[in-house]
């Protein structure tokens, strides 16, 4: 959706009301916000500002919200909340300028069925509504939920990479219909990075390894084959580095854990330098160390240094171990 074409398609398609107020010419991509409540970072997918047709100048923005989980976010409104008053706060703050709507969108990929609730409908049973119901702020969405769309409704898309792009998703969680419509799925990819994009989120998303996709690939009759297996056979090379990369960074943060074990005393500039590991990331790692919280510490290894990187039972033995006695001495 950072494409503009894409969400000019997408809004066309899904929202005409919005559509026909819309001077799409004037469509720019708008930095994403972050806002850190609490040290947590919430980031909207994508945000577009547009000019109402018209003679004005008059502008309201675009937040596009994409939903993968695969259970739904209850409080969805209170995060959108959040990029509502952010991109009002803009305009007042660029010398008092009058406030721009802001039109929020949902797309929803997940497995259940889902209507985001709106503020007002998270307190619905508070016994007290009636007297506080004036002071909640509410808003409503402009959803759409792709598993709901039927491989008809996609078809009558034009040929685009939108409608690449949206049969993809739409048939996540209905696998077997991604080889039944393996055709028109990338009819609309043309160009190595939209082939990429496509085949990438189809591995990501569905339940066959590479290789399997490859075989299943190599008995149809797709158009753009070629280049669909060139970056299959890309990936799995990627992938082949990748894990080797991810299992010597792996050892590198083994090997933090047993030096700072053995030589407590020493500077994080020489662990940076022994261990081969960012002069940054020991220091942070240092700093919850000297806080004596062992959680703290075996969630900041785990889940920053090595979210992405498998770890054998073995592994997570010895972290475990390593963990108990840093915290311990």
């Amino acid at each position: 959706m950072s494409d503009p074409e894409v969400a000019i398609s997408y809004i066309k398609f899904f929202f005409p009301e919005v559509a026909r107020i819309a001077d799409f010419e004037s469509l720019s991509l708008e930095n994403s916000i972050g806002i850190r409540p609490s040290l947590k970072q919430f980031e909207a997918d994508v945000i577009y500002r547009c000019r109402f047709k018209g003679k004005g100048d008059d502008h309201f923005y675009f937040c596009l919200l994409f939903e993968h989980k695969s259970k739904p976010d209850p409080h969805v409104a209170v995060q959108v909340g959040f990029y509502i008053m952010e991109l009002m706060f803009r305009a007042v703050r660029r010398g008092g300028q009058k406030p721009e709507p802001v039109l929020p969108l949902i797309f929803y990929n997940g497995k259940k069925k889902w209507e985001p609730k709106t503020l007002m409908e998270l307190f619905s049973d508070h016994p007290h509504l009636s007297t506080l119901e004036p002071y909640i702020p509410n808003f409503d969405f402009l959803y759409q939920d792709a598993s709901s769309l039927s491989p008809e409704e996609l078809l009558r898309l034009d040929l685009s990479y939108f409608r690449s792009a949206m049969m993809a998703m739409a048939f996540r969680y209905r696998q077997h219909l991604i080889f039944q419509y393996i055709e028109p799925i990338f009819g609309g990819a043309l160009g190595k990075e939209k082939i990429m994009a496509i085949t990438t989120y189809l591995l990501g998303v569905g339940e066959r390894s590479e290789k399997t996709f490859l075989e299943k690939l190599k008995n149809t009759a797709l158009s753009v084959k070629p280049e669909v297996m060139s970056t299959l056979e890309q990936i799995l090379e990627r992938g082949r580095r990748e894990g080797l990369n991810k299992g010597v960074f792996k050892n590198r943060v083994f090997n933090l854990l047993k030096t700072v074990l053995l030589f407590p005393n020493w500077t994080a500039i020489k662990l940076s330098d022994f261990t081969e590991i960012e002069p940054g990331t020991v220091r942070t790692f240092l700093e919850l160390l000297a806080q004596g919280n062992a959680a703290a510490l075996h969630k900041y290894v785990s889940e920053d240094l090595l979210s992405d990187i498998p770890l054998s039972k073995e592994d997570e033995e010895k972290l475990n171990r390593l963990i108990g006695q840093l915290a311990g001495s």
